[in-house]
């Protein structure tokens, strides 16, 4: 009898997945808009995603109060056509959904590589899925004529359907290319991070992160089995509960991953930049560096008048009762700059500007002598 009602377990993937996806998209928002400033195309796409599958687990919920995951035996014989009627609409929902998110993680990827021949393949393989779906998402919607009929054949309405081998020959090739495009989606980024400029950890990690996308494969893998339970009309609800729990899991994990790995930002901005160098570990971002806030270290923003290399020093001109604004540190910057030599090239201009400072006789009871060391990271 457990077996004969499976509306619990469906009930409980779908609440799951709502709360995850949810959170994470809502997390991508506002890292995109708030953090990265920036709000493309496949973020609209990830937007709509969420949505498209919101609606089908409404549509599919509605379904559970009327039939759908229960034997034929525990549904009243009025509920039966009802609950058809939201599977129907929960197929070709489930369908555009799936369009979005191909949309949205195909033009990702597209944004981030730059060879040739990786362009090509993503194109190719997005292009192809796309071109599928629309084609699957049609034959599943007018799959009976009228399209009524697909429910009120349960109440003895006339028309026809076309045959469910179609429907489920369809949605093998549908689940096979999702799959290839998926796993498509996860080696490309592999080798577009093993030609970026950065260390072998970090090159791992953000690789990892590009290849979320293969987890939502393996429900569409696990549901391959399962697809043949379209033909069984009498037990048409019950026969197809797999079907439905792991078509919402492929939308929900691809949705969530794809979600995921677009929150480095946001996890930077928490836990910082961290740099493991020697065991021990060392914040790599300076606030007052190179930011847009006026820096504290006692430099002023402004072009040099001399060469790329000289440094604005503020000094207390009333004190010295000079006409110039600033003085002019020159810094000698080699290709691989150290703490060393940065540091060496500071103090002797700090003695080359003490001694000018004696000759002229200037007063400096005032003035503030800095020391200021360099590091580049």
């Amino acid at each position: 009898m457990a077996r004969d009602d499976r509306s619990a377990e469906f009930t409980a993937v779908l609440g799951f997945f709502i709360a995850i996806t949810t959170v994470l998209v809502a997390l991508r928002v506002y890292c995109k808009i708030f953090l990265v400033k920036s709000f493309a195309a496949d973020d609209y796409f990830s937007v709509l995603t969420l949505v498209s599958f919101l609606v089908f687990c409404t549509t599919a919920n509605l379904g559970l109060q009327h039939g759908t995951a229960k034997r034929r035996y525990l549904t009243p014989e009025k509920d039966y056509p009802i609950g058809m009627k939201w599977w129907w609409a929960c197929e070709p929902i489930y369908v555009f959904a799936n369009i979005c998110l191909k949309l949205s993680i195909g033009i990702f990827l597209l944004r981030i590589a730059v060879e040739r021949s990786h362009r090509l393949i993503l194109w190719s393989s997005l292009i192809i899925i796309e071109v599928y779906s629309v084609f699957f998402f049609f034959l599943f919607l007018f799959q009976c004529t009228p399209v009524s009929y697909f429910w009120e054949q349960f109440t003895g309405g006339t028309g026809h359907c076309i045959n469910t081998q179609i429907i489920v020959g369809t949605f093998y090739g549908y689940s096979a290319l999702s799959c290839v495009a998926d796993w498509i989606f996860s080696i490309v980024p592999i080798f577009i991070v093993r030609k970026l400029q950065m260390d072998r950890q970090k090159k791992i990690t953000v690789g990892i992160i590009l290849a979320f996308c293969a987890i939502g494969s393996t429900a569409t893998i696990v549901r391959l089995p399962y697809i043949s339970g379209l033909n069984d009309i009498p037990e048409f609800l019950y026969s197809t509960t797999d079907v439905a729990i792991w078509s919402a899991c492929e939308t929900g994990i691809g949705l969530a991953a794809s979600a995921a790995a677009t929150l480095r930002p946001l996890l930077r901005k928490v836990f910082g930049e961290i740099s493991i160098s020697g065991g021990s570990s060392s914040r790599k971002l300076s606030q007052n560096w190179g930011g847009a806030k006026p820096s504290r270290s006692g430099y002023l923003p402004h072009p040099s008048h001399g060469d790329d290399n000289e440094i604005p020093l503020k000094e207390n001109m009333s004190r010295l009762g000079r006409s110039e604004s600033a003085k002019h540190a020159h810094v000698t910057v080699a290709t691989d700059l150290s703490r060393a030599t940065s540091s060496v090239g500071l103090r002797s201009w700090e003695k080359d500007t003490e001694d000018n400072h004696s000759a002229e006789s200037v007063p400096m009871s005032g003035g503030i002598l800095k020391t200021v060391h360099i590091t580049q990271s």
